[in-house]
């Protein structure tokens, strides 16, 4: 049966995505996708120019299928700020166990450092959009201090980021307790200061 040219670029992805976990990570060649994904060269590079591309495209979509999965149940956009904020801590462990971003992290830290130090990914700012709208959602109910929402949400980007990127750091002291601290951390920077319990 002949593949629908709207389909090549999914089996294209899920030929790449096969084709790292097999190689634990490291590089692979677009001539080794094309192979695994059962089309020619030329196919391929009439929808991704490079292995860079279908690379980002891929992470772009693991990425946001996780938000996705995640968040199925109780969509982000319309939680309050504890259930919101749940999810996203939600999130941040899924990424941090998905096995595709650990190989990456692993084996190809020069592919993605940039989007660590230099720029935001495509997958980065949707998810940066959905916590925008989550952080002004939650100052038009009240639940979350006065500021620019797009700044707060940035930050709350890069708390849940540097959380995930950074955790092996701190294992053996929180361990289990990892998700309680993030979700601690980040309600507690959005929350107005009055509401916040008094320091002990």
């Amino acid at each position: 049966m002949p593949i629908c040219k709207e389909d090549v670029g999914d089996q294209v992805l899920d030929a790449a995505r096969r084709c790292l976990l097999r190689n634990g990570g490291r590089k692979v060649t677009l001539a080794e996708v094309a192979r695994e994904a059962g089309v020619s060269r030329p196919t391929v590079y009439r929808r991704f120019p490079d292995m860079a591309q279908i690379i980002r495209t891929l992470l772009t979509r693991e990425v946001l299928g996780i938000v996705a999965a995640v968040t199925e149940t109780t969509p982000l956009r319309t939680a309050d700020l504890d259930a919101a904020m749940d999810q996203v801590v939600r999130v941040a462990a899924a990424l941090r166990d998905d096995e595709l971003v650990a190989a990456l992290w692993r084996e190809q830290r020069e592919f993605m450092m940039p989007y660590v130090f230099d720029r935001l990914g495509t997958s980065q700012l949707g998810v940066l959009d959905i916590l925008t709208d989550i952080v002004a959602r939650g100052q038009d109910r009240g639940e979350v201090r006065d500021g620019d929402p797009k700044k707060m949400a940035s930050m709350v980007l890069l708390i849940a980021q540097a959380a995930v990127q950074s955790r092996a750091l701190v294992e053996s002291i929180l361990g289990d307790e990892w998700s309680i601290e993030l979700h601690q951390a980040l309600t507690s920077y959005l929350r107005p200061p009055d509401t916040l319990p008094p320091a002990s």
